[in-house]
C-alpha cells in the first residue's frame, strides 16, 4: 500500500471506505434531469413567467382607459359667472333611436269589391340615409336649452344656436328686469343725490343682498386722448375729487371681492369717477351686472393735449387742452370733433357690454332722477341687454311700476357699431 495520500475529492465526487479500511474516491452520480440542465429550464421559465404577468396586467390596464366612456356633459356660458367662469354643467344624454321605428308602416288597403277599381298614391322615396341624416341632425336649439330636432329627429340640445339664449329668472328692481346672480352698483351721493340713497340701497339688496355698492359724489367721465381718466390705462396723478359726497363707500358691506377692488382701486375712482368705475369694473369677471344710479347731469367730456411739451400730461384745466367731445346738460360747447383713435375707449367699453350676449361681458342697467344718460352709457345698455330707466317716482316717494314676473327677458344678439357724431 501506497504512502501517498490520495487526491481531495472535486465537487462530483465523494468519499467512501473500502474493504481494508482505506478512505477511496468514488464519482457521484447524476440524475437525468440534472444532465438535462433542469436548474437552468426553471430559471428561465421564472423569468419568462413574470414577464408575462406584467406584460398581461399592462395590456389589460390599456384597454380599460380606452374603453371609458367620455362625459356626456355641456356647459353654456348664458347668465356670467366667477372668472368668467359661471358656466352652468348640465347632465345630457342622447338615445339614438331603432331605424326601424322611423319608418312609419304603411296601411293595408282591401276591397270586399272583386270588380272595384283602387288607386293608390306614388310611394315618396325615402332613402336609409335620409331617414338617419335626420334622426342625427339635431335641430335648431331654442330657449333654455331645451331646443327640438328638426325633420324626423327627436334630440335635445343647449346653447346659444341660431335661437334666443335666455339666461334665467329676472328679478324686479325699480321697475327694471335685471337678470344677474353677482351685481356692482355706483351710486351717486353729491348732495342733491342724498336724499334717496337709503331707499334706492334698500330696494337693490331685497334682489341682490350681497350686492357690492360702491358710492361717489358725481357722475362724470373725462377721456384725454383715448385714455379714460382713473380708467384701467390711466397713468396719470390721483387726486380725491369725488371726496366730498354725503356718503361714502361702507366697506363693511362690500363683499370679499368687494373690499379687495375697493382697497386698489378707491383713488381711481375718485380721480375718475363713473367713467373710472366703469372702465374698471367691465374687466371684473364676478359681476354679471353693472348698476349706476344718479341724475345724470355731469356728462362725458373728452379732451385733446394741444401742447405735449412740458407741464402735467393728464392735466386737464389748462390752455394745453382743448375739448373734442361733450355730452351733457353742462356742457358748454356740445361737439364731436373726434377722431377715429380718440373713439377707441368708446369701442371697447362696446365690445365688452356686448359680449354680454355669450355671458363673457356684464350687462349694464342704469337708473336715472333727471335726466337721460348720455348717449355712450345708452348704446353699452344696449349692446348688454340691459335696461334704462327714468325713477322720477322717487322725488315724491313713491313706489316703483309693478313688473309682471312672469315675463321673459330675452337678451338678443344686437348689431354694436362705432359710435356716431352726436351734438346735443
Amino acid at each position: 500500500m501506497s504512502d501517498t495520500p490520495p487526491n481531495p475529492p472535486t465537487a462530483e465526487v465523494d468519499d467512501a471506505i473500502d474493504a481494508q479500511g482505506e478512505q477511496v474516491a468514488v464519482r457521484q452520480k447524476q440524475g437525468f434531469w440534472a444532465r438535462l440542465g433542469g436548474g437552468g429550464l426553471m430559471v428561465s421559465l421564472m423569468i419568462h413567467f413574470f414577464l408575462i404577468v406584467v406584460a398581461v396586467f399592462w395590456v389589460v390596464s390599456t384597454w380599460t382607459d380606452s374603453t371609458k366612456r367620455e362625459p356626456t356633459q355641456f356647459a353654456t356660458g348664458a347668465g356670467g359667472g366667477n372668472d368668467g367662469d359661471r358656466a352652468k354643467i348640465y347632465q345630457h344624454r342622447l338615445q339614438q333611436k331603432n331605424m326601424k321605428s322611423l319608418a312609419k308602416s304603411t296601411p293595408r288597403l282591401t276591397s270586399k269589391n272583386p270588380n272595384s277599381t283602387i288607386s293608390l298614391p306614388d310611394i315618396p322615396n325615402v332613402s336609409t340615409s335620409t331617414m338617419v341624416s335626420g334622426a342625427t341632425m339635431g335641430g335648431s336649439s331654442k330657449g333654455f336649452g331645451g331646443g327640438s330636432g328638426g325633420g324626423i329627429g327627436s334630440g335635445q340640445g343647449i346653447g346659444v344656436g341660431n335661437g334666443k339664449n335666455m339666461i334665467g329668472k329676472f328679478k324686479p328692481v325699480m321697475g327694471a328686469k335685471i337678470q344677474a346672480t353677482k351685481v356692482a352698483v355706483f351710486m351717486d351721493a353729491s348732495k342733491s343725490m342724498a336724499r334717496y340713497l337709503d331707499r334706492v340701497e334698500s330696494e337693490i339688496r331685497k334682489q341682490f343682498p350681497d350686492a357690492d355698492v360702491f358710492m361717489y359724489s358725481g357722475v362724470w367721465t373725462n377721456t384725454i386722448g383715448n385714455v379714460v381718466m382713473g380708467g384701467s390705462k390711466y397713468k396719470g396723478t390721483y387726486s380725491d375729487k369725488t371726496k366730498g359726497g354725503v356718503k361714502n363707500t361702507d366697506i363693511e358691506k362690500l363683499t370679499t371681492k368687494g373690499k379687495s377692488i375697493f382697497r386698489e382701486y378707491d383713488k381711481s375712482f375718485q380721480t375718475g369717477c363713473v367713467g373710472a368705475w366703469v372702465d374698471i369694473m367691465k374687466n371684473q369677471r364676478e359681476y354679471d351686472a353693472l348698476i349706476i344710479f344718479s341724475d345724470f347731469q355731469d356728462g362725458v367730456t373728452q379732451y385733446r393735449e394741444k401742447d405735449k411739451n412740458g407741464g402735467s400730461k393728464y392735466y386737464y384745466g389748462s390752455d394745453k387742452f382743448e375739448t373734442v367731445y361733450a355730452d351733457g346738460v353742462r356742457a358748454k360747447h356740445p361737439t364731436d370733433d373726434r377722431t377715429e383713435q380718440e373713439k377707441g375707449w368708446e369701442k371697447e367699453w362696446l365690445k365688452v357690454f356686448g359680449d354680454a350676449n355669450t355671458g363673457k361681458g356684464p350687462r349694464l342697467y342704469l337708473f336715472s332722477t333727471e335726466t337721460e344718460p348720455q348717449a355712450i352709457f345708452e348704446k353699452c345698455v344696449k349692446a348688454s341687454g340691459g335696461q334704462s330707466k327714468m325713477v322720477e317716482w322717487l322725488r315724491t316717494g313713491g313706489n316703483p311700476p309693478a313688473v309682471a314676473e312672469d315675463e321673459p327677458t330675452e337678451i338678443k344678439k344686437s348689431s354694436v357699431s362705432a359710435p356716431a357724431n352726436t351734438n346735443r
